[in-house]
């Protein structure tokens, strides 16, 4: 196997690896297991959780934490070996994954100090994102040379989408953090579910649900585009519907965590989230083209000298 074919997979593991510290830390999160292991590094003045629940969830976040962590220096690695010179901008995506890691290390300690201050939990889980972010660009810059979306303002499109998408998130988080989710038990808005209610806390939900509505339209506008106009560009149909299934399936979950509660309706509300993050940005990476740094330079020579 090639180093490029090697390095793609180990990117593609390492971003799954992401994904699941993501998702065991909103089961973390939603089960009250944060102060689980009330010290850190070390778990109640151990290297090992004691026999309680709330402490081996704790835990089990902090160890696949710890492997993402290798998997990612290992990664940042061999992309410099591999990429430096070709295609620089792999190794740069990869090295900012590891400098996001070591900062949400750093923050997870703090959050475990300060309490699980509510507002440093929103912080910790969108610099958790953003390292998602660049472990799947870094996957993505890595495939082989692509021409991707010819057209500009279907990339300037995707690019707002994607933003919109990482607010969504933001805004999402903001409503656990003010304790939103306990004050509005129905959907799609609070009251009987069709009341306006931007008293307190409500707000966040408020607001959370608006942008839902609004950037959810944008987002399905986008990936519906790329799915049937752009299926050709390698890897854009499959990853757009599956983008598409986890947004619906994520809006059902979220009316189900709005009626019923319950932390199982919150964990997949969070993990499903991250799959809709991880898609719409693997879309709008798939749309700009990629080009090796020797080919790149090729290219502009035939066009000077056609010119």
């Amino acid at each position: 196997m090639s180093g490029e074919g090697l390095f793609r997979r180990l990117a593609v593991v390492t971003a799954l690896f992401a994904y699941v510290q993501i998702a065991l830390g909103g089961v973390v999160r939603v089960s009250g297991s944060g102060l689980g292991c009330p010290d850190w590094p070390l778990c109640n003045g151990r290297p090992y959780p004691p026999a309680d629940a709330h402490a081996i969830i704790e835990y089990s976040h902090r160890a696949v934490g710890s492997v993402t962590g290798v998997l990612i220096i290992t990664t940042v690695v061999m992309a410099w070996v591999v990429y430096r010179k070709r295609r620089p901008i792999v190794a740069w995506l990869a090295s900012a994954s590891l400098i996001g890691i070591v900062g949400e290390g750093i923050l997870g300690g703090i959050v475990v100090a300060k309490e699980l201050s509510p507002w440093l939990v929103v912080a910790h889980l969108g610099l958790a994102m953003m390292i998602l972010g660049f472990l799947v660009a870094t996957g993505v810059a890595a495939m082989p040379a692509s021409g991707g979306v010819p057209d500009l303002n279907f990339r300037r499109l995707a690019i707002i989408a994607t933003a919109a998408t990482y607010v969504l998130l933001l805004t999402g988080s903001a409503v656990v953090a003010s304790g939103a989710d306990e004050g509005c038990h129905s959907w799609p808005l609070c009251g009987n579910g069709v009341a306006l209610d931007f008293g307190g806390a409500n707000a966040f939900t408020m607001v959370h649900r608006g942008s839902a509505l609004v950037f959810g339209l944008l987002m399905l506008g986008v990936l519906f585009t790329a799915a049937r106009r752009w299926r050709t560009v390698e890897g854009m149909r499959w990853v757009a519907v599956a983008a598409i299934a986890a947004f619906v399936l994520q809006v059902a979950v979220g009316a189900g965590s709005a009626i019923a509660g319950g932390a199982v309706f919150n964990g997949f509300h969070v993990a499903l989230a991250s799959l809709v993050w991880s898609g719409v940005l693997a879309t709008t990476l798939l749309s700009l083209p990629r080009a090796d740094r020797d080919l790149g330079l090729s290219r502009l020579a035939v066009d000077r000298r056609s010119a």
